[in-house]
Order: C-alpha cells, then structure tokens, then sequence
C-alpha cells in the first residue's frame, strides 16, 4: 500500500492528489489504485485536493467518478480547477447531447 500525504483536518483526511499520484491523471489503474488505497484508510471521510492538477484523461476522470459512486467513504473534491470540473461534467453526462441530425427528416437519395 502506498503512503500517501495526508493531512489531519477537523473530521477527515485530505489527499494531495498532485504530490502523491501526479498532476497529469492519466491512466484508469492509477484511479483504481488510489481509491484502493483509500478504501484501506479508517477514515470514513476523505477529501481529494486537485490543487496542482495541470491535465485529466476521460479514462481517469470516467473510473474515479464510477469508484467515488461505488465507494462506502464520504469522497468530496476542492481546488478544482476548471479544465478538470469540465471533464468530470462531460463522463457524468451532465451536458445534453446536441443532435446534428433528425434522422426521421432525413430522406435517403438513390443514385
């Protein structure tokens, strides 16, 4: 199990994500081992600072968020940034989908 920098705050732990995994979060196994070991503290509640956090990959973005809904400890995030709220947006499909096309209007062409 990897020892990650954690700070005491009042009722839960804080994970420096940038220090202790990187601050490009590429991969679906890094997310996994981090809510790995995360599962593994005694802490019911734990806090994720993306401070430092220069570029996410939809891979990550998209485990972390099926691992936070998974997991059994109270998982919150703070700073952050903006890049990295907006692909978390994007996996959690909190944007509609804009149709290019009404395919029912569409009326084939035969050549």
């Amino acid at each position: 199990m990897k020892k990650w920098r954690i700070c005491m705050s009042t009722s839960n732990k804080i994970i420096f994500i940038s220090e202790e995994v990187s601050n490009d979060l590429a991969l679906r196994d890094i997310a996994d081992a981090l809510f790995d070991d995360i599962e593994s503290l005694p802490e019911s509640e734990v806090v994720i600072d993306f401070s430092g956090v220069t570029t996410i990959t939809r891979s990550f973005a998209h485990q972390y968020s099926l691992r936070k809904k998974s997991s059994k400890k109270d998982i919150s995030e703070i700073n952050m940034p903006t890049n990295i709220r907006k692909m978390f947006d994007i996996v959690e499909n909190k944007y509609e989908k804009t149709k290019l096309i009404e395919i029912g209007s569409v009326k084939p062409i035969v050549v």
